[in-house]
Order: C-alpha cells, then structure tokens, then sequence
C-alpha cells in the first residue's frame, strides 16, 4: 500500500466521513457518532487522536483513539499532554491585550519602540501588525530553509530568528496591506514582551495566565529537548509504512511550543466565556479582527481567528509541530468549545466542523455546499478551463488538468463545478472563478476570504542550449549563501553544500519551478543579460541572489 493512500484513509477518514447527524445529541448519542467519525485503521497499533467537547462550561465528551507512545504501548489519553504548536500563539496575543488594557505598553506602537537597534523600513511596523500576520516581515523558518537548513531537523533558535529581520532589505509588502501567516512575528513578540515586563515570555504567560486558570499540566517547553511530563509522541510514517518518531528542532515560545491536555484547554476556552483572567476590556481586544488597510476583514485577531462558520460565530486556531495536530474552535453564541489534538499530523478544522454540524445544525445556515449546487459541464466545456495559471504576485502556479472528464489541480484535486465558468472542492467554502478578458486572455480568481488573481500563461519549453545560459553561481547576502546552477540530464539544477539537488522546471520566459514548493525568476540588465534572480517560497517572496 503507498503511503499516500494509506495517509489519505488514517488523517483524512475522520474529517470526511459521512454521518447523519441529529439535532438533539445526547451525551452517549454523542460519543458514537464521534466514534463514527473515527476511522478502523486507528487502533492500538498506531497513533491516532484526543477528542474533547465543552458546553456551558462543562466537559461533556473526553475520549483518545489510538497510541500515544507505540513503544510503550501507552494509549492516548485526554490527561496526557501534546503539543500544540500555533494554537499557542493565542496565549502571547492574550497576554499583548492584557498588557496593553494595563497601559504597559501600547499595541499600535511601532516595533522599533520596544527593540533596540531594531531595522527600519520605508513604512512602520507595529506590535498589531505582528499580532495579526500583516506586518511584511520575513518567514524565518523559510528563510532558514532556503539557506540550507533542513525544516525539521536543523535545531533553529530565537536569535538567528530575530536575525532573520535584521538582514532583511525591504518588507515584503506594505503593513496592514494583505494577511501573510508570519511565525517570525510572535518570535519578536516574545522579545517586546521580556524588554517591557522584565521577565521571559514564557514566564510571564505562565504566572499571569496558567496559573490562574489551575492549568496546571500546562508546560512551556523552554530548550530543545526538554523533557515533558505526562507527554505524547507524535509520528510520521517511514518509506516502509512503518511509523517513526518526530522530534523538535525548536523551542521557541510565542510562535508555539505549549504542551497541554484536554481539561486544562477547557479551562482556558471557560475564560473565553467568563473573562476571569483580564476582564470584559481584554477580552474584546482580544478578538476583535484587524481590518487591512483596504477595508477587508482579515478574520483574524490576537494570535487567533475571528469568522464565521455557517453563520455562526467563530473563535480558533489550528496548529501542527513535529506530527501533532491541534484544533480548538469555540462558538461563543452557543457556549460550545471543541478540540482536536493528533499525534500524527493532519489537520482538525474540517473534523471540528463535523462536530459542531452534529451539535448545532438546527442554528446553522445552509453550508456553502449546498447552497451551491453541481452543475453539469462536459469535457469540451471544461476545456478551454486546462492549462498553466501564474501568479504575478507570488510567481507560483496552479495547472490544471481534465482526468476522467473532470477539471482537476495537477491531476489530484477534484473540482466540482457550480456554475458554468465558477468550481470549488468538496470541504471547501471558497470558489475559483474564470474569467475571459478583454485582451482574450483568461484569468483565473480564487476567492476565499481574499481574492488572489491568476492569469493564463503558454508554458515554455526552452532547449538545453537555452538553459545553459542561466549556468552561474548565484549569491545571497541576505542569506548569506550561494546556490550553484547547473544543466544535468536536460534540466537546470540547483546544487548546494547543505541541501539535496533541486530540480528546475521551466514555466515561463525565466521563470522556474521547484517540486520543493519555490519559483526562481530570473532578472535581466538593460542589455539582455542575467545578472540575478529572485525567490518565492510559500510565505517568503523576493529573495534576492546575484549572479557571480
């Protein structure tokens, strides 16, 4: 069995089963139907998942699928604690809203107020800006990558983080402009956070805000390798499907790095009703979105997301580190809190979703899907839909392919359409759109909170004689590294001291692709030639390399 299959059945068969849910749920009703939710393959031989429902305040389903620890044949268990990666990142933002109603420091201040020697750019940066994911700065844990370090094994600390800033040229787009997820943010938060109250980030939150609240099991994980009382594995599978363990390579609180349990998140959701940590005043700031410079709701607060689902209210986070998995979302309208923790990756939104179906369908509006009906469009009007799409602000692209007369992503990703030009995806609440333009070009709009628009490119199919002209070593001083390209069996390659070969694929006129998830867009003098090249990967955009 590939591994894809088998990861697509255990991660993927708890968020997408198909249930008929009631409207009155009781208590054991409630327990089977989340025991549906669950596929066969998680059993006492593989990690699986902790499930925990608060309502009114009281913890009214508890229960753990699968293995916390294989070597040990030790359960999961709700009392046992898991990391919970960015689902962390709501602490650090609920202590800024605390400091900032107690006047210690100011939320619209510039970073620059707080950090000495702290870069300046062509615009300001504030503490609400990193609190938000605005703010232009880089990604560090992409910038390190990009440098040579290997995600997830490389140890990476807090001051080559905070480096990553430094050594930054320009931001990546004006602050409050567009809502990019930013980890380097909360790195730097933490730093405000120390100069301002005297004590380290992790201190404070501990004293100020688990304490408190009797979290008890609650830990900070403050070292690389630190151990973690009462704590879970978490774990991938090998090319063998056999599993393997996960490690940390960071510790790095404000981004993430909390191990907690089931109960003591339910303690801190109950503060989410009550306010009995920072008042009526924080808690209002707390999750109140930040609106972009444009006027759009970017449906995300204080280290935690503010939107609506099915008209409902919505309060939560997802969050991964190593292969563990969180998803705490609460619906402050009906007092009911659900978290999801896995030890072996994947992504809890879609299975809270689930859930609050089960518990709230006779509050909800119609979902998106079924408000938007299938229509029927055959293969020759799903044509002129296949091709290769580029984004001119990322420079990545999205291609897409007819299979079995359906329009797909790259093949794999099924797209259902609703209209005759419109498609989305099952479990998907956004749309892709096509338009054709004036010009007679095609242009594709993906509409998901935002509006993200793509054009219609012809891919280019250069000679090896072309490919030899981007043969060069190319320096980074940002990164401080050099990337050697190369032609090899007809294709450009990237060789570097510290990472594997890349593979380059060409997309259009000097541009390239990798399967490692970044484009390459090569510059040009006035007279023709190459003289350097720029990197987009995922959250990181602009990096700039000169040619040699």
């Amino acid at each position: 069995m590939k591994n894809t299959f088998l990861i697509s059945i255990f991660i993927y068969g708890i968020f997408f089963s198909q249930i008929i849910f009631g409207q009155t749920i009781d208590k054991k009703d409630l327990e089977v139907k989340i025991d549906a939710m669950v596929p066969s393959q998680v059993n006492d031989s593989t990690p699986g998942v902790v499930v925990g429902v608060v309502h009114n305040g009281e913890l009214i389903f508890s229960k753990g699928y699968g293995m916390a620890n294989l070597a040990y044949g030790i359960p999961n268990d709700p009392k046992m604690v898991y990391n919970i990666g960015s689902v962390s990142k709501q602490f650090l933002g609920y202590a800024f809203a605390m400091l900032h109603v107690k006047g210690d420091l100011n939320i619209d201040d510039p970073v620059s107020k707080y950090l000495e020697e702290w870069p300046e750019f062509d615009h300001p940066v504030t503490l609400k800006h990193l609190l938000s994911h605005t703010s232009g700065y880089r990604e560090a844990y992409t910038m390190s990558h990009l440098g040579g370090r290997r995600i997830g094994v490389d140890h990476l600390s807090r001051e080559e983080c905070l480096n990553v800033v430094r050594a930054q040229p320009d931001l990546e787009f004006v602050p409050g402009s567009r809502w990019t997820y930013n980890s380097t943010a909360w790195v730097i938060l933490a730093e405000v956070l120390k100069k301002v109250t005297g004590e380290e980030a992790d201190t404070w939150v501990e004293e100020n805000i688990l304490k408190p609240l009797d979290m008890h099991s609650t830990q900070i994980e403050s070292y690389v390798g630190e151990v973690i009382n009462n704590a879970a594995e978490s774990y991938s599978l090998e090319k063998d499907n056999g599993f393997k363990n996960e490690e940390s390579n960071r510790a790095i609180f404000g981004a993430a790095d909390i191990y907690t349990n089931i109960p003591d998140l339910v303690r801190w959701i109950n503060n989410y009703r009550t306010a009995e940590i920072g008042g009526s005043e924080v808690q209002n700031l707390f999750f109140d979105p930040f609106i972009l410079n444009n006027g759009t709701n970017s449906e995300y607060a204080l280290g935690i997301r503010s939107q609506k689902y099915r008209g409902l209210r919505r309060y939560g986070h997802t969050g991964g580190h190593e292969a563990f998995s969180t998803q705490l979302s609460y619906f402050p309208d009906h007092d009911l809190g659900i978290i999801i923790i896995s030890n072996f990756g994947g992504n809890g939104w879609f299975a809270s979703s689930k859930i609050a179906d089960l518990m709230l369908e006779e509050f909800m509006t119609s979902s998106s899907d079924k408000k938007r009906k299938p229509v029927a469009l055959n293969k020759d009007a799903l044509k002129k839909f296949e091709g290769l799409y580029l984004s001119p602000a990322s420079n990545s692209t999205i291609e897409f392919i007819i299979s079995d007369d359906t329009l797909t992503i790259d093949g794999q990703r099924k797209l259902i359409p609703i209209s005759e030009n419109m498609f989305t995806m099952d479990g998907w609440n956004g749309s892709i759109q096509f338009n054709e333009l004036e010009t007679g070009e095609t242009q594709l709009t993906i509409i998901n909170g935002t509006e993200e628009k793509l054009r219609k490119v012809k891919k280019w199919e250069p000679q090896v004689e072309e490919l030899k002209e981007f043969e060069a070593n190319y320096w980074s001083e940002e990164l401080e590294t050099v990337y050697h390209i190369v032609t090899k069996d007809d294709s450009l390659v990237i060789n570097h001291r510290w990472m594997e070969e890349i593979t380059l694929e060409p997309v259009t006129n000097d541009l390239f692709k990798s399967d490692r998830g970044m484009s390459l867009k090569f510059a040009r003098n006035k007279n023709g030639e190459i003289k350097g090249l720029s990197i987009y990967s995922g959250r990181t955009m602009n990096v700039y390399f000169q040619k040699q």
